[in-house]
């Protein structure tokens, strides 16, 4: 006898992947807790967290909105998409440094960054580029938009159950000059411009990322006791690279050190659970079936597994039990066919050159 022996077949490659379609297989199938109907499931992250509150509508479960689009938008016609793609209006949150200062500001922990551009005579905010697409009015209209924001996100942190939160870069760009902050993107990719002496670039390590989940957990637990926290990591590839290594070594790296920090913070607190997405889509033990042509982008049917697994694993709903297809948008009403709309955009990709030519034609 040794400690092998009576280890169920889960714990072996041969008996649980190579004897199994990948199809077929739940990587999550010992979750630390489950959720339930009624709890209040907050999301942020990168661009593939957009999908978690797409999903749950279809099945009937309402995701945490803490900042829903006001009536008269939904009924004029207004911008509403972007109220409802996360549980608050912040768009794309690709590192947990942005995540933190966002907390910090959100209870007066650190001042309220104000970093707002002009363009064509309409205001923007670089800490959220693309959530105003048509931008502000002004100056003052833009930063009551974000100190309202701030009051939503501080409510979500209060009233949330589970924050999902998806781990998308390592790669950064921050403000030198006003305090260290850190942008979603490089400034001048989606709005404003690029100043090298402002905007510096810089590549969480894993000790630094693990040292901010740390921090973002201990400051959250005051606030809210209850909260439990699921971590997962984007299985989206870099779009484009600002280090010394082509963009496959360092999407490589990215995901990796990503990967270790979720899976280490995991292991540290009971409250804190691990959701395989990533594995799901870039294990090679896939063969890549749920990729994309241009072997980045993840298909429909590759985010139909991943949620169908979130689902079942979480909740206990069954792939059988409920048709997880998108559903069509026409008939359906303002507030529930945003949140049913796939993503528009990720902010990522006006790292491309050929994204920000486009962007300068439109």
């Amino acid at each position: 006898m040794h400690p092998y022996s009576q280890l169920p077949s889960r714990n072996f490659w041969r008996k649980f992947v190579s004897d199994s379609p990948w199809r077929d297989l739940n990587l999550n199938d010992k979750p630390k807790f489950s959720l339930q109907a009624t709890d209040r499931i907050a999301t942020a992250g990168s661009c593939f967290a957009q999908h978690i509150s797409r999903y749950m509508t279809q099945v009937g479960l309402a995701p945490y909105i803490a900042e829903p689009a006001h009536t008269l938008l939904q009924e004029f016609g207004g911008e509403v998409e972007s109220h409802h793609l996360f549980s608050a209006r912040y768009g794309n949150i690709y590192t947990v440094r942005q995540l933190l200062e966002l907390f910090r500001q959100a209870f007066g922990l650190m001042p309220m960054i104000e970093d707002f551009v002009e363009h064509d005579g309409r205001w923007f905010d670089l800490l959220r580029p693309n959530v105003q697409k048509s931008g502000f009015s002004s100056r003052a209209e833009a930063r009551a938009d974000r100190a309202f924001h701030l009051t939503r996100v501080k409510a979500m942190f209060e009233n949330a159950d589970v924050l999902v939160f998806t781990l998308g870069l390592t790669e950064s760009w921050n403000n030198a000059v006003h305090g260290g902050y850190t942008y979603p993107v490089c400034p001048g990719t989606v709005r404003g411009n690029y100043d090298s002496n402002h905007h510096v670039f810089h590549n969480f390590t894993c000790s630094e990322i693990v040292a901010d989940l740390e921090t973002l957990i201990s400051e959250s637990r005051p606030v809210n006791p209850q909260l439990r926290l699921i971590l997962t990591v984007s299985p989206v590839q870099l779009v484009a690279t600002n280090t010394g290594n082509n963009v496959l070594i360092a999407s490589s790296y990215s995901k990796s050190v990503l990967r270790a920090a979720a899976g280490e913070i995991e292991a540290r607190h009971g409250h804190v659970a691990y959701f395989p997405s990533f594995e799901i889509i870039s294990h090679s033990a896939s063969h890549g079936q749920y990729l994309s042509s241009d072997l980045r982008e993840v298909t429909e049917r590759g985010v139909r597994h991943v949620m169908e697994n979130f689902l079942s694993s979480f909740y206990g709903i069954k792939a059988g039990s409920a048709t997880l297809v998108p559903k069509p948008l026409d008939d359906a009403p303002p507030t529930v066919r945003a949140t049913m709309m796939p993503p528009v955009e990720c902010d990522e990709l006006m790292n491309a050159p050929d994204a920000a030519k486009a962007r300068s034609r439109a």
